[in-house]
């Protein structure tokens, strides 16, 4: 090994920008363990990595009247985690949008200044000054409206009041997205702080289709088809062609909402999603498999047979990344005070052929109600949000976030395990003190550093949140053309050796590195996070001159033409330190 640069230890990562095609492939001069099975490799330092493992809690206080507690102290508290009590170590609480320890200024942010390259790309206007506070106190918010269970009628209603929501309620320091869901995800305004640019975005929402009109429909037509049924075959046969096609869009609600909540996993701060629909059904067709019990009295079995749909632990995965990932979900039925179809007059004489009057459509629809509310109160509850629904006060609703984004108590401590990969659950008490309520999210996920710096690396990709205390730097050089068209485009990670933390052993000194990777283009195409662990080994006589020098980490990324971003991640296994940082390259020109 030279001494006065060490030499780098080269592998060759091929990537597509693009989420259609395969993610990448190794190829090392060492011998690399899997960062996810932590099998030990013939490098391996045995040292004990101590992990400060820091959790969060937003905690919500009320008493008998639903007013907010103000006014308690850490020593009010208990934290029960997995049932049993944990030390609070952390504590911040806000009243009134007032923090009673404001914490002394930050340096001014940095900025990305090659976002102007990508502008169809979501990602985070930084701001210029730092808001008064702690940086895992500041408020994301993302407005979600799900179109395929909205009315444009309902929506839009909603939509006039989340102006004012944003002009009286979102504060200096908030970031507000607006998202909109269509069958696929469409980011309509990114991460800003500038609430005009989001309010000005809001105008095209109101023009955009919802598809709960047609899906109405379509039921009351299934409805139509089982009252005229003869045999109950033939209504069954109807009603399960239906329910499998409502069953694939939930489905396909829920998973992109994963997507979502997994997006936003390594920003800091907190995280809420303001989720719009006229409800979810937690049993798709649940009310149509009633009503053929009612028509067909034993024949279809249609309670048991709506069981095969029920998505209620599809549910459960979402809240449950959820809380993983310091999201808190308030729902709102932007429908308001329900009106059943079948107390209208289209129906409330009609008869069936069999005499059966079509009033029993008024016990379906109350089942219909029940199943699309059920959703939307275990999001909320499960993640320490609340639900609005079956009210035409929107923005009492609106009132009741804010008051939660203004009024909080924040608990933290630092459970015994850290990086298990499990499930834990919470429970938060004020000690003596039955009479209050108190609100907050049931768990967390106690993820790995892998799976840490694998989320921190995707929030540089796609939001521009940096963080780069080992100083790191990432450069680009000529990329060459394959024969299907794409770019190899080589890359250089300088990462400063003096910065990594080395450990003596004999006559060497190791290092531990993990570096993650990953690609965005143009039009949003993304690859996976790739990762790979990097040794370091320095002879004791170079570690001096080594320690002044940078270590080259070097990969080629396979890329389309075209404007792209590229966000690393390294981390300093050793010293359980992490740098994560964003850059912009236009391919191919």
């Amino acid at each position: 090994m030279s001494p006065t640069r060490p030499s780098p230890i080269k592998i060759l990562l091929l990537l597509a920008a693009s989420a259609m095609l395969a993610g990448g492939v190794f190829l090392s001069a060492q011998e690399d363990g899997d960062p996810e099975s932590g099998e030990a490799t013939p490098t391996d330092v045995f040292v004990d990595r101590v992990d400060v493992n820091l959790v969060n809690v937003e905690v919500y206080v009320t008493d008998g009247k639903g007013n907010r507690v103000h006014g308690l102290k850490k020593d009010d508290f208990e934290i029960l985690e997995d049932g049993g009590p944990v030390a609070i170590t952390n504590f911040y609480a806000v009243a009134d949008g007032e923090p009673l320890v404001k914490p002394p200024p930050k340096p001014e942010a940095k900025i990305d200044d090659d976002d102007s390259l990508l502008p169809e790309v979501p990602s985070i206007e930084r701001l210029r000054g730092q808001p008064q506070v702690p940086e895992n106190q500041q408020l994301h918010v993302v407005i979600y409206f799900d179109n395929l269970f909205l009315k444009p009628f309902s929506r839009n209603r909603v939509v006039r009041q989340v102006r004012n929501f944003l002009h009286t309620h979102i504060t200096p320091g908030d970031r507000v997205m607006l998202v909109t869901f269509e069958r696929w995800t469409h980011v309509r305004h990114p991460f800003t702080d500038d609430m005009s640019a989001i309010a000005e975005a809001l105008y095209d929402v109101e023009t955009l289709s919802g598809f709960a009109e047609q899906a109405d429909g379509e039921r009351r037509q299934v409805l139509h088809d089982i009252e005229g049924a003869r045999e109950a075959y033939e209504a069954l046969s109807r009603v399960d062609l239906y329910a499998e096609s409502l069953y694939h869009d939930v489905t396909l609600t829920i998973d992109n909402l994963k997507e979502m909540v997994s997006s936003l996993a390594g920003l800091p701060g907190r995280k809420a999603i303001l989720h719009v629909s006229d409800g979810i059904p937690m049993t798709p067709a649940e009310d149509l498999y009633y009503m053929l019990d009612f028509r067909f009295t034993n024949d279809t079995f249609g309670a048991l047979r709506s069981r095969r749909f029920s998505v209620q632990n599809k549910f459960r995965e979402l809240t449950a990344r959820a809380n993983a990932n310091r999201v808190t979900f308030y729902t709102l039925e932007a429908a308001g005070l329900r009106s059943h179809s079948s107390l209208s007059a289209e129906y409330g004489g009609s008869r069936g052929i069999d005499g059966v009057v079509s009033g029993s459509r008024l016990d379906a629809d109350i089942v219909r109600a029940s199943s699309h509310q059920e959703s939307l109160q275990m999001m909320a509850l499960e993640t320490g949000g609340l639900a609005t629904f079956n009210t035409n006060n929107i923005a009492g609703a609106f009132d009741k976030m804010a008051s939660d984004f203004r009024s909080y108590y924040s608990l933290g401590y630092s459970p015994a395990h850290s990086g298990d990969g499990r499930y834990h659950d919470i429970k938060v008490r004020v000690k003596g003190r039955k009479d209050l309520k108190v609100r907050h999210r049931s768990g967390y996920r106690d993820k790995t550093p892998e799976h840490q710096l694998s989320e921190v690396t995707m929030a540089a990709l796609l939001y521009g949140v940096e963080s780069n205390p080992m100083d790191i730097k990432l450069e680009f050089a000529t990329g060459r053309k394959d024969e299907d068209g794409k770019y190899l485009m080589p890359i250089e990670v300088s990462i400063p050796i003096g910065g990594a933390t080395l450990i003596p052993q004999a006559d060497v000194y190791y290092g531990k590195l993990l570096v993650s990777v990953a690609v965005i283009d143009e039009d949003g195409r993304m690859s996976p996070v790739q990762q790979t662990r990097v040794p370091l080994q320095i002879p004791s006589n170079d570690i001096e001159i080594a320690r002044g020098q940078n270590f080259i980490y070097e990969a080629q990324l396979l890329m389309r033409r075209g404007d792209q971003r590229v966000a690393v991640g390294v981390r300093d296994e050793l010293a359980a330190q992490a740098s994560y940082i964003r850059r912009a390259v236009r391919v191919g020109t």
